[in-house]
């Protein structure tokens, strides 16, 4: 994943092979988005109360 407030990027390989980038993931029940807000984690918390 890219940080986008410092716009740097690293190649990532395990056994020979690129790993994929992405623009979110989810880790530890948090979502991490690529922008570093917390927009989307409080949406989907706010869902997930109804």
């Amino acid at each position: 994943m890219v940080n986008r407030m410092t716009n740097t990027s690293s190649v990532i390989t395990m056994n020979v092979e690129k790993l994929e980038e992405v623009t979110g993931f989810r880790y530890l029940g948090a979502t991490l988005p690529q922008d570093s807000t917390s927009a989307t984690e409080v949406r989907i918390r706010i869902s997930m109360a109804d």
